[in-house]
């Protein structure tokens, strides 16, 4: 009998794991779309250095953070009910890859056939269940309540302090795009029609939101930003204790949104509970 690697055996927990999430829902046979969405959960990100780039939301948000049984080793911090997830970055260059919303009823392969059937494919892989939009945006889907995987264990306390703030979970996730009204188009198949503000188009995910904006000439699409919402907000509070940890504080003109640097260089928020 051929023998299996740990990292085989890794990649087929995960697939069961994934499975089982997205398997969860009762077998209806009524249209998947739009999408009765709970909210966004999670954002995966891949960096140079995993473990230190969740290490540093872990003196922010939760100073217990996790990993994989196995390797290839990913990372995880909590940002409340939801997560950030950091893979290794095998080119070298950090990105944040691509974003999760958990699902109500979620049946895996009937979504996988109704998107089948509009010329959207989901990830071939058994239980797995993610897609790529027309810019190469990535996009997940879990059954609701989401959550850290069975193959992810606690792996280290990044510090004996409290953590800066109380998250509570993702408040919203913007991607900047080349065409808003098309990607509006695309995103309305799964979250239904979007509002418009300033320039960009919002769709509203339960206590979340995913907003789409302008993308500047030449630079490829993603994600530009993630914001969390954070209980007993106070920014001048969090702010002095973000830079006695190192923490860059980004310009921000608005009191209820706190906006600073990550780990990787990417632009993070942090907004009030309201």
């Amino acid at each position: 009998m051929p023998r299996v690697s740990y990292s085989k055996k890794m990649d087929l927990t995960r697939r069961q794991a994934l499975g089982i999430a997205a398997g969860a829902g009762v077998a209806l046979a009524q249209s998947q779309l739009p999408l009765h969405a709970s909210g966004l959960e999670h954002v995966g990100y891949t960096a140079p250095d995993a473990q230190k780039s969740a290490a540093f939301f872990g003196r922010i948000f939760d100073p217990q953070i996790f990993q994989e049984m196995m390797p290839p080793y990913r990372y995880y911090c909590r940002v409340g009910i939801g997560y950030l997830a950091f893979g290794p970055a095998n080119n070298g260059v950090a990105t944040m890859d691509h974003f999760c919303a958990t699902i109500e009823d979620y049946r895996l392969e009937d979504m996988r056939a109704e998107l089948k059937a509009q010329g959207i494919a989901l990830n071939g892989a058994p239980g797995y269940n993610a897609l790529t939009d027309p810019d190469g945006i990535r996009m997940q889907f879990m059954a609701t309540p989401g959550g850290l995987l069975q193959t992810i264990i606690p792996s280290t306390r990044v510090t004996q302090d409290d953590a800066v703030c109380q998250a509570i979970g993702l408040d919203h996730i913007v991607l900047s795009v080349p065409d808003v009204d098309k990607s509006a188009q695309f995103y309305s198949k799964f979250y239904g029609q979007p509002s418009r503000s300033g320039g960009r188009a919002w769709f509203r995910i339960a206590k979340t939101q995913l907003g789409l904006q302008k993308g500047e000439a030449g630079k490829k699409a993603g994600i530009d930003h993630v914001s969390v919402r954070v209980a007993a907000y106070d920014k001048n509070r969090i702010t002095e204790r973000l830079k006695k940890i190192g923490v860059e504080i980004l310009p921000s003109t608005d009191e209820k949104l706190l906006r600073f640097k990550d780990y990787n260089g990417f632009p993070f928020e942090l907004r009030g509970d309201v």
